[in-house]
């Protein structure tokens, strides 16, 4: 099993956002280059998002993203709900037991999923930024 890549950026891009000031806005490309992601699949990405209601954009002198929700609504779960249709596509073969298999395991992963958030991933990140971070010492 694999994950997309197009859904591991799309949740960078939330954390990203879910990491500015409360009521700040960016620009896309901004953000894309600050997370070294391609900027013409962020802009895409921030297309789909905001029609499935996770962000908001505004055009203009003082525009850009945002998150719609606050990051700690905002579950891993519903994200991918929303761009994949589901957490695990299974088969729906009756009286299959890999079938079952299957069922089981979509339900453990999207019950794991529905207690990680977007603020969840964003304060990981910026730990693991901090452990990256040079330390000078004096």
């Amino acid at each position: 099993m694999r994950v997309a890549q197009r859904l591991d950026y799309t949740l960078r891009l939330l954390a990203g956002l879910a990491r500015l000031p409360e009521g700040y806005r960016v620009a896309i490309g901004d953000l894309a280059l600050a997370l070294e992601l391609p900027k013409r699949f962020s802009e895409q990405q921030i297309t789909e998002l905001a029609r499935e209601g996770f962000v908001s954009c505004q055009r203009g002198v003082g525009g850009g993203c945002r998150l719609e929700r606050s990051a700690d609504e905002i579950t891993v779960a519903a994200v991918v709900r929303a761009l994949e249709g589901g957490v695990l596509d299974v088969p729906r073969t009756r009286g299959s037991a890999t079938a079952e298999m299957w069922g089981r395991a979509a339900i453990a992963l999207e019950r794991s999923l529905d207690e990680v958030t977007i603020a969840d991933l964003a304060q990981r990140q910026t730990e693991l930024d901090a452990q990256e971070a040079p330390m000078y010492h004096i």
